[in-house]
């Protein structure tokens, strides 16, 4: 499993890399305007227990490259982003390197889900292939870093029919700073500790593989929206439909 987080990381890297790049100043004159659902003052909320933790996702689209038009036009350069991704921060590392961190999720309880101009991108509850991956102060690609991802790799279509093949996050920091350790955070990340963040959804056309788009978002916060102790986990999993009724979006 760290073998394939690790290219799918590489894949995240090489789509960026032709991409077309967005001059920055274009977003620090369209920020986000204040939303009492996603207070600045939510975000440093610590955890009170391991458990289902929600993480709320607020941000812009960057850039954008669909040449076949397979998103119908609707996501342009700074829509707005919201999402979230669900995680059990219990869950126990099945890899024994101290210094890597690999939390898989298979349940339907667990995965991210984004909405951008009326489209959802959503981890497929009936297939469920999630992954958290940290690594405290770890070699990688020639250099050391501390590195956080958050990947998707089975996800529904879209409303218009189109595939979803990888939603994944990657944030990364060179002075090795950002993180203690390989456990699972309990609270949200701070982009302030990171100094690279990537942030991609790619898809194709399922009856043309070759026809893709890829959105690049630009993250502006992630807030801890709430955690639920372990308990909470019982229900969710045996009654998936409770979700619906939290409203966590």
């Amino acid at each position: 499993m760290y073998k394939k987080i690790i290219c799918i990381l590489v894949m995240m890297l090489l789509i960026t890399s032709v991409l077309t790049t967005t001059s920055a100043m274009n977003f620090q004159t369209k920020r986000l305007e204040n939303d009492n659902n996603y207070s600045q003052s939510n975000q440093n909320t610590p955890a009170n227990s391991p458990g289902l933790i929600t993480i709320k996702i607020v941000g812009l689209v960057k850039e954008v490259e669909d040449p076949h038009n397979l998103l119908g036009g609707v996501i342009k350069v700074t829509d707005r982003v919201r999402g979230k991704y669900i995680y059990d921060s219990g869950k126990l590392d099945s890899e024994p390197d101290p210094q890597v961190g690999e939390y898989h999720y298979t349940s339907s309880t667990f995965g991210i889900e984004i909405k951008i101009g009326g489209l959802v991108f959503k981890t497929n509850p009936s297939n469920v292939d999630f992954s958290i991956l940290i690594l405290d102060d770890q070699f990688y690609i020639n250099r050391y870093i501390d590195a956080y991802a958050v990947t998707s790799d089975n996800n529904l279509q879209l409303s218009n029919g189109m595939l979803v093949d990888m939603i994944a996050l990657w944030l990364e920091d060179s002075t090795c700073t950002a993180l203690s350790s390989d456990a699972l955070p309990t609270t949200a990340p701070q982009l302030s500790d990171w100094n690279d963040c990537t942030f991609i959804i790619y898809g194709n056309n399922p009856s043309d593989p070759s026809e893709f788009y890829d959105i690049l978002i630009l993250p502006e916060k992630f807030i801890l929206n709430r955690t639920r102790a372990l308990s909470y986990l019982w229900f969710l999993e045996r009654f998936p439909l409770l979700e619906r009724l939290l409203n966590f979006i």
